[in-house]
């Protein structure tokens, strides 16, 4: 942990050392290690921030509705917010956008310092939903053909997650929450559709725990193109059933297999 004194000047005019009011030293290590990825040290109370040091006080009363607010950057909107608040911080009002580029939100910290977060405004992105049987069991499929985490849990429904990103969900078919039921039981799963992952680095891991997990091989592994046809997309297929029969097409990422 650094000793308070920066490495080497400050520009002229740039923030240099910022000092927070706390009530509770602990709350706010943890408040800010967890939303904003700070690194806070008891001892002195010190903490490292992005191109920033600074340090928690006592000696000043924290006051969330008067004096400059400090606006930090975070990577995405849902998930900071549930962070602020499972680490005793409280989201003051809905987020705003602004001028399309981006979500304004203020927040307290457990101290009642009120801080503003803004996080990038982002186009659509597909974020899959599948009908399943047994979510638990779906979802433990996908974990472990692909590495995915989850993100909620239950039988009802769950979210997977790869590198922190949302990119399947999956719904129990006999529940129907608020929207009413998702699809027809009894029809067929998927027919014209693929749930497709790319960029999948690990192929040849997820090839050998096919085999494991006994999934049914729609489509061997493959090239695509195929050899000698050229190097567009250039990369590597394998196309199986998951347990509710959707196709699933998993393929490494584009050039894996560049045809020199």
């Amino acid at each position: 942990m650094t000793s308070g004194h920066p490495e080497s000047q400050p520009t002229r005019g740039s923030l240099g050392y910022l000092q927070l009011p706390t009530t509770d030293l602990a709350a706010s290590i943890a408040f800010y290690e967890g939303v904003l990825g700070w690194r806070g040290e008891a001892t002195y109370g010190s903490f490292e921030a992005p191109g920033v040091i600074g340090q928690w006080t006592t000696e000043r009363k924290p006051d969330g509705d008067h004096g400059p607010v400090l606006w930090f950057t975070v990577d995405d909107l849902f998930p900071t917010l549930g962070r602020v608040e499972e680490h005793g911080g409280r989201v003051r009002h809905r987020p705003v956008l602004d001028q399309g580029d981006r979500w304004l939100v203020e927040v307290d910290d457990p101290s009642g310092n009120r801080l503003g977060l803004v996080a990038p405004a982002r186009t659509g992105r597909p974020q899959t939903m599948l009908m399943v049987r047994d979510v638990e069991a779906s979802s433990r499929w996908y974990q472990d053909l692909l590495g995915l985490t989850s993100d909620h849990g239950g039988p009802d429904y769950e979210r997977l997650l790869s590198d922190g990103e949302l990119v399947l969900q999956l719904h129990h078919e006999g529940t129907d929450h608020h929207h009413g039921p998702v699809g027809d039981p009894a029809a067929a799963r998927g027919n014209g559709v693929l749930v497709w992952f790319g960029e999948v680095t690990d192929f040849d891991g997820v090839v050998e725990r096919v085999g494991r997990l006994g999934a049914e091989v729609v489509k061997e592994p493959h090239r695509n193109p195929p050899e000698g046809e050229g190097n567009g997309p250039g990369h590597r297929e394998i196309w199986v059933r998951d347990p509710d029969g959707y196709v699933v097409a998993v393929a490494s990422p584009d050039g894996e297999a560049w045809e020199a």
